[in-house]
């Protein structure tokens, strides 16, 4: 009674689990997760809420493998359970993708949760990571250099996985278990240090608490909690910081201590579950420091984004199509190109009030301007000898370089006069009888 009088414990704490919830959980068969599914079972006394068990083979271990997934099968039978089960070739999709086993597993595991979770209307994934996972956890992150962030181990609670039993020792999972005689599988591959958790596990913990402190893992809990203390005591308001569309305001970081200004980017990653670690925040701050627009991938799925005023993260894709597309209007006339409606009048009033998004032109009655998007080498006159690159210009604007293809460019007899809300061309005299010459208005409206 004393380990589930915890479990109520942290469930209060947290809020992990509430009533009218539908929870998958994550079930290997191993003690952790039969513990985990056992605790579950009693809370439900207290609590009114539905379980649905979720078990994958990962085809690593031949026979034992299958085993484990006839054990889960006849527990979740046993139990009157439903349970989900897939068969998933991890080794060939990790060689496919170029990933660890460990990193290829994780994320196949998460995507079976996934798919289950939608399929019964589950609002929360259950996993069985216990207290030693957690400080496993905090000496892997600290010997591949995390950040504050990273340092707070497991979280109990991220989102919508939570995490019941990760304030309890694998120790007195066992010994609950074997005292009332409830069976579990042992993965013999986790006793095999060719991965580094298992070699933390296996080989430095039992090292340091036999040589140096064997309250060693007491001790490195209390670290992390103060680490996690500190980091929600310490932690900034990321919405000071950032605008509607969730991008930070550069110019709002500068006043920041370099301590802040690490807490802030960790805490901008985390929004997108992205892994934080020191080399991470190390590279973004390079990126804030370099000039014009630029960027760096964090992760297969995102990329961190700098432009003149924002710092953002961005979805990654295949690819950027380059934009070829074209419309030409007669003078006068007036169309839609993608999200622009343009119009092309004759005025007669020269001094008529020009907007930001108009342009006035000498032409000639019926003739043609052309619309499009730059194109690589595309140059404007500054002056009568003197020309630019648009890209340039687009430089010295300070346009980001993911708008800068979306931005319409204007042309008339081949020759840009006007880059939309960016910058207006000097225009040569054109070679015809001045009185043929009319005065053009070109307006642009933006429509969605």
């Amino acid at each position: 009674m004393e380990l589930f009088r915890e479990i109520l414990k942290v469930n209060k704490k947290y809020n992990l689990i509430e009533n009218n919830d539908t929870i998958v959980v994550g079930f290997s068969g191993g003690p952790d997760s039969v513990f985990l599914v056992e605790m579950l079972k009693k809370l439900q006394n207290f609590i009114n809420f539905k379980i649905y068990l979720v078990h994958i083979n990962h085809l690593l271990r031949g026979k034992d493998a299958v085993s484990d997934e006839n054990f889960s099968f006849e527990y979740a039978k046993k139990n009157n359970l439903e349970i989900f089960i897939k068969r998933i070739p991890v080794k060939e999709i990790a060689k496919e993708v170029g990933k660890t086993l460990e990193e290829a597993g994780r994320e196949e595991r998460y995507k079976f949760f996934s798919e289950i979770y939608k399929k019964v209307g589950a609002n929360k994934i259950a996993t069985a990571h216990n207290k030693d996972d957690q400080i496993e956890t905090f000496l892997f992150r600290l010997i591949r250099g995390a950040s504050l962030q990273g340092l707070e181990g497991i979280k109990i609670k991220n989102n919508n996985i939570i995490r019941p039993i990760s304030e309890i020792y694998k120790k007195d999972i066992l010994d609950y278990l074997n005292k009332n005689e409830i069976q579990y599988k042992i993965d013999k591959t986790n006793f095999e240090n060719e991965f580094t958790r298992n070699s933390i596990r296996l080989d430095l913990i039992p090292f340091i608490e036999k040589r140096y402190n064997i309250k060693f893992k007491e001790k490195i809990f209390s670290l992390i909690e103060e680490i996690r203390e500190n980091n929600q005591n310490n932690s900034l308001n990321l919405s000071d910081f950032t605008d509607s569309e969730n991008r930070i305001i550069l110019e709002k970081m500068k006043f920041l201590s370099n301590f802040n200004k690490k807490n802030l980017l960790g805490i901008f990653l985390n929004k997108k579950n992205i892994t934080v670690n020191r080399n991470k925040i190390d590279e973004i701050e390079s990126l804030i420091r370099s000039n014009g627009t630029k960027k760096i991938d964090m992760n297969k799925n995102y990329r961190i984004v700098k432009d003149y005023t924002y710092l953002y993260i961005e979805e990654k894709k295949e690819n950027y199509p380059i934009n070829n597309r074209a419309v030409k209007l007669k003078i006068p006339s007036e169309q839609i190109f993608d999200s622009f409606k343009i119009s092309v009048n004759i005025v007669e009033n020269l001094n008529i009030p020009k907007q930001k998004n108009q342009c006035l032109l000498d032409a000639l009655y019926n003739d043609i301007i052309e619309v499009r998007y730059r194109k690589e080498g595309d140059r404007i006159f500054l002056n009568e000898k003197h020309t630019k690159k648009v890209k340039e210009v687009f430089i010295e604007q300070k346009i980001p370089k993911d708008l800068r293809e979306k931005v319409p460019v204007f042309l008339y007899n081949n020759q840009i006069f006007w880059i939309y809300n960016v910058k207006k061309s000097y225009i040569p005299k054109i070679n015809q009888n001045v009185s043929k010459l009319i005065k053009v208005l070109i307006t642009v409206e933006e429509v969605k």
